[in-house]
């Protein structure tokens, strides 16, 4: 079980040893990857940065169709409620009362 753990804790040290180093040569520039262009050096590659401001671009634009829509939504219901309190006086025989009929 000792073992185990000694490993473990050693494959670890290493590991982020060389994610260290890594990191210290990319930022010498003496590591460059071609394929992930990342020209602020934050370690996240301009396509994918690009990606997601557009994902935050399209989810704005559908937030905002969206609240204007429920606002239509609203406004139709409360229209409703509004009518609800003339379809009792309608079963029970008497006119509607509105505008006169043109002559």
């Amino acid at each position: 079980m000792k073992d185990a753990v000694i490993i473990i804790g050693a494959a670890l040290v290493f590991s982020i040893a060389v994610f260290l180093v890594a990191m210290s040569l990319q930022k010498l520039g003496w590591i460059k990857s071609s394929h992930l262009k990342d020209e602020d050096g934050d370690w996240i590659p301009d396509a994918l940065e690009s990606e997601v401001q557009q994902v935050k671009q399209d989810l704005a634009e559908t937030t905002a169709r969206l609240k204007s829509e429920l606002a239509d939504v609203k406004q139709a219901l409360k229209e409703v409620g509004n009518q609800l309190g003339d379809v009792p006086k309608a079963f029970s025989g008497k006119k509607r009362p509105g505008r006169k009929p043109k002559k």
